[in-house]
């Protein structure tokens, strides 16, 4: 689906496509966020080594597991992908003497990375590492600078005209200027909740409420995290 030579799309800067994205943002904080932060002050509150173990399982702040774990059984099979997510657990347990408070995000991402390798096969597709790194990034107190790409948010991305091809991550500076105010984890998690919404402001098709009414009437559906989650969370 990579364009030969995308374009940054005037549209998502005019009066318009700003209020849409705008939008999006109040959406994705009174729906999504609050799970967010729920699952950023659980892994704050453990010991390194059972946010390292945890992180490998993709555990959440309600001691269910990530739904994107799931997703990813679906395509390696239940079995495989409960041994491989109990060796990447392990691994990361092992690693754990290498993570620090404050580490830079992309250092952090390496040690995840190296767990994975070393956790073997099948590994752990790229989501489900940045997802890993995430909370084990909540537990010390550090973040990403910038956007990670993989799935639904690379589509995100191209949808805006920016081209992805062999790259792993973008800028705030490289994103329309509603974005820019939050931090790089939320964007990255926008662009992929609500990539169909971002292709319709593309497309200049009109959204209304009933294209967020949707998304948050699917949200228990969706493979973002929330599947299990309640509502009221």
């Amino acid at each position: 689906m990579n364009d030969p030579n995308p374009e940054y799309h005037p549209i998502f800067d005019t009066q318009q496509g700003i209020a849409v994205l705008e939008r999006v943002v109040e959406h994705y904080t009174d729906v999504f966020l609050p799970c967010e932060k729920k699952d950023r002050k659980y892994y704050r509150g453990l010991t390194t080594k059972k946010a390292a173990r945890d992180a490998g399982r993709l555990r959440r702040h309600d001691n269910q597991r990530h739904s994107h774990a799931d997703s990813w059984a679906g395509k390696t099979g239940p079995r495989k992908a409960e041994d491989a997510l109990d060796r990447f657990s392990e691994a990361l347990e092992q690693y754990a003497g290498k993570l620090y408070e404050g580490m830079p995000f992309i250092e952090l991402h390496d040690v995840v990375e190296e767990a994975a390798v070393r956790a073997g096969s099948p590994k752990p597709e790229p989501l489900l590492r940045y997802d890993a790194a995430l909370m084990l990034a909540w537990h010390l107190r550090t973040e990403p600078e910038d956007v990670w790409l993989h799935s639904g948010t690379d589509w995100g991305v191209r949808t805006l005209g920016i081209s992805t091809k062999g790259r792993k991550i973008v800028t705030l500076d490289e994103l329309p200027t509603t974005f820019r105010k939050l931090p790089a984890w939320q964007v990255e998690d926008i662009l992929c909740i609500y990539r169909l919404v971002i292709q319709q402001v593309h497309g200049d098709q009109p959204v209304d409420a009933k294209v967020f009414a949707k998304i948050e009437a699917k949200r228990q559906q969706m493979g973002c995290g929330h599947r299990r989650c309640k509502v009221s969370c």
